[in-house]
C-alpha cells in the first residue's frame, strides 16, 4: 500500500510539474532590466535584458523611439541593446516604447520609458566667500552641492554618474578629500499603468570625507565604472599614496609608482601610469599582470568614446609638440605637429574628429581651436583671440549635444577677484561657434547622466 501510495504522490509531482513547465511555456516574456550603457560609437546607449530570448527583428520592428532619432538594436535574442546613430544630437528627453515577440511568438507588453541621455555641467563656482562645487541643470537653474572653501583644487565626477569627488582647501592650505553620492532620475518608466514616470534633478546624498590626514595635494581619476583612484600627499605621512576605491565600497592599495598623475582606464581594465622612460599601461590590482610601455617624453590629454583610444602629446628635443592618437596594436598616429603651446584635445568616436587647444606666442599668447580629421587634416580653426585657457583646465566633448567644454578666462585678468574668474565656454563641434555662460567658474566637467 505504501508503495502504491509514494507512486501516486510521484506521479502527481510529475503531473504538477508539466503543468508549471506549461504555464511557463506560455507566459509572455518580461522586460527584466533597462539600463544606461556606455556608448561609444554613438552618442547614447541603453542596455535591456528580458525574461527570454527576443526576437531581434519584431523587437526593431515594433518599438518605437521618439522624437525618432536614427538608431539600432544590437545583440542576439537577449541581452539587446539599443543605441542611437553617430553623427546626431539629443536636444530634449526621448520617449521610448519597447516591444516586440519572443522566440516561440509570444508577445511582450509594452513598456513606456523616458530617458534623457544628455550630460549636466558641473562646475567650481567662484564666490565672493570662496568656491563651491554647483550643478547646471536641464531647466537652466545652478544648484549648490557643497559647502564654501575657501579653495576647491580637484574636482573629478565618478565615470558612471553616481557620485562626486572633489578636494577642498581651508585657509591654512591642507586639503581635504571629499566624495558625494548623486542618485539621478534620467530614466524612468515602468509604472503599472503603463505611463512613464518623470525625470527629475539628481538627489544629492550625505556628504563623506575620504581623508582622515590633512593633504598636501590630491590627484584624482574615475573609470565609467565607478571605481575612483586617489593619487595623495599627506601633511602628517611622509611620501605620497595611490589607492583605489572601488565602487562596491572596497579599498585597495596600488603598488605602482609614477612620475606624474595616474589615469584609470575608461573602460576598467587598467590605469595609465607616467614613468621616467615613457607611459606604462598596467593591470589594476586583482587582475592578470600585464604591463606595456609607449617609451618617450608624452603626456596624457584624453580618452575617445571607443575603448583603446587616446590623444597623446609628445615633447621633442627641439621643443615643438605634436598630437598623437593611439589605437590598440598600432604605432601612434601623428595628427599634428608644431611651434604652438599644446594645451588641450578631445576626441569623438574612435577619432574621426579631433579638436586641439594651441596657443602661440609669449608676450601676448594666441588662443585658438583646430578641428581635425583622423587624416590630420585640418577641418577647421576658431580664433579666441582676447581669451585663454583657464590653468589645471581642459577640453571635454559631449557627444549627445556636440559641444565642447572648456573654461576660458579673459586674457590678462590673473587677479583672484571674482570679477576676473573664467566663464564656462560651450563650442559647437560643427561649426566651432561659441557660447559664453555668465556663471564664474575655476573648473568645468560634465557630469555623465547614470
Amino acid at each position: 500500500m505504501s508503495t502504491r501510495t509514494g507512486a501516486l504522490v510521484l506521479a502527481g509531482g510529475l503531473l504538477l510539474a508539466l503543468v508549471q513547465q506549461q504555464l511557463l511555456l506560455r507566459r509572455p516574456p518580461r522586460l527584466e532590466s533597462l539600463a544606461v550603457a556606455p556608448a561609444s560609437s554613438g552618442p547614447a546607449a541603453l542596455d535591456l535584458r528580458f525574461s527570454r530570448p527576443m526576437q531581434n527583428a519584431s523587437v526593431a520592428r515594433d518599438s518605437r523611439l521618439y522624437p525618432p532619432l536614427p538608431h539600432q538594436w544590437l545583440g542576439d535574442g537577449n541581452p539587446l541593446r539599443l543605441l542611437l546613430g553617430s553623427g546626431q544630437t539629443v536636444a530634449e528627453p526621448l520617449r521610448l516604447e519597447v516591444a516586440g515577440q519572443d522566440r516561440r511568438g509570444l508577445a511582450l507588453a509594452p513598456q513606456r520609458w523616458r530617458w534623457d541621455p544628455r550630460p549636466r555641467l558641473l562646475a567650481v563656482v567662484a564666490l565672493a566667500g570662496g568656491e563651491q562645487v554647483q550643478l547646471l541643470g536641464h531647466d537652466g537653474r545652478w544648484r549648490p552641492l557643497s559647502p564654501i572653501w575657501p579653495a576647491i583644487p580637484t574636482l573629478t565626477p565618478l565615470g558612471n554618474g553616481s557620485a562626486l569627488a572633489f578636494a577642498a582647501s581651508d585657509s591654512a592650505g591642507r586639503q581635504s578629500l571629499w566624495r558625494l553620492p548623486l542618485r539621478q532620475h534620467n530614466l524612468n518608466g515602468g509604472r503599472r499603468d503603463g505611463a512613464s514616470a518623470p525625470l527629475r534633478e539628481p538627489e544629492i546624498g550625505r556628504l563623506e570625507r575620504l581623508s582622515e590626514q590633512p593633504l598636501v595635494f590630491a590627484h584624482l581619476s574615475s573609470n565609467r565604472r565607478g571605481d575612483l583612484l586617489v593619487q595623495a600627499g599627506s601633511q602628517v605621512l611622509a611620501g605620497t599614496s595611490t589607492t583605489l576605491l572601488r565602487r562596491d565600497g572596497g579599498r585597495m592599495a596600488m603598488p605602482q609608482t609614477s612620475s606624474g598623475p595616474m589615469q584609470l582606464l575608461p573602460e576598467g581594465s587598467g590605469v595609465v601610469v607616467p614613468q621616467l622612460e615613457g607611459l606604462s599601461l598596467q593591470a589594476l590590482p586583482g587582475q592578470p599582470p600585464r604591463r606595456q610601455l609607449l617609451p618617450g617624453s608624452r603626456d596624457l590629454l584624453g580618452f575617445c568614446p571607443v575603448g583603446g583610444r587616446a590623444l597623446l602629446r609628445r615633447h621633442w628635443p627641439d621643443f615643438r609638440r605634436s598630437l598623437e592618437l593611439v589605437e590598440p596594436g598600432q604605432a601612434p598616429r601623428q595628427l599634428w605637429l608644431g611651434d604652438e603651446a599644446l594645451l588641450a584635445a578631445a576626441c569623438d568616436r574612435g577619432g574621426e574628429r579631433v579638436w586641439v587647444l594651441v596657443s602661440a606666442g609669449l608676450e601676448r599668447p594666441r588662443l585658438e581651436l583646430l578641428a581635425l580629421e583622423r587624416s590630420g587634416r585640418v577641418a577647421g580653426r576658431r580664433s579666441l583671440t582676447g581669451w585663454e585657457l583657464e590653468p589645471g583646465t581642459g577640453l571635454q566633448f559631449d557627444p549627445t549635444s556636440r559641444q565642447l567644454l572648456l573654461a576660458l578666462r579673459r586674457q590678462g585678468a590673473n587677479s583672484p577677484r571674482v570679477a576676473d574668474a573664467a566663464r564656462p565656454a560651450l563650442i559647437d563641434g560643427r561649426s566651432l561657434d561659441l557660447k559664453l555662460l555668465g556663471r564664474p567658474v575655476r573648473q568645468v566637467q560634465w557630469l555623465t547622466a547614470g
